[in-house]
């Protein structure tokens, strides 16, 4: 599908160009970022897309279906960014305590740090990695199932596709 991959290197260069995706080089002032870009991200490893869950608090993977579900919602906070649910407006992805537990769609919070992301290239994928601590990733585990934090290695379940939504 090359039209695909053009549409996200497309999306991932102006992400890049405003500093929410980065090549793994420090985030941009608070004063030189812009917010509200709405984007999807897929993992190839598992064919699915980060998915806000409607029956729950953990997100998920899903097949693509172009639903809300699926559209998040980059705003720049005081450190990183927040990547909040189109569906479930004023829900944002936050990272469990420990690794292997999944990640939740919780009420947004600038102020609190678990909720703070950045996308560091790999390749043309990108993993979202916590911000400030770029040592954990976010993991897709299968199709229907949640995401976790897990440790930063850029193995192919870290990996997302960048596309606008």
């Amino acid at each position: 599908m090359p039209d695909t991959k053009k549409t996200a290197a497309a999306a991932a260069a102006a992400l890049f160009a405003i500093g929410v995706l980065t090549a793994a080089a420090p985030a941009p002032s608070a004063g030189t970022r812009e917010t509200d870009q709405t984007v999807r991200f897929f993992n190839e490893a598992t064919g699915g897309a980060l998915d806000a869950n409607s029956s729950g608090s953990d997100a998920i993977t899903w097949e693509p279906n172009g639903t809300a579900y699926q559209d998040w919602t980059v705003r720049a906070s005081h450190q990183g960014y927040l990547i909040e649910s189109v569906a479930k407006r004023g829900n944002c992805l936050q990272s469990p305590a420990n690794a292997g537990d999944p990640i939740r769609v919780a009420p947004c919070n600038p102020n609190n740090p678990d909720q703070h992301w950045r996308g560091d290239a790999v390749g043309d994928r990108f993993v979202l990695v916590q911000d400030p601590d770029r040592d954990f990733a976010i993991q897709a585990t299968g199709n229907g199932r949640p995401v976790v934090k897990a440790y930063r290695d850029d193995n192919p379940n870290q990996l997302w596709d960048v596309t606008p939504a």
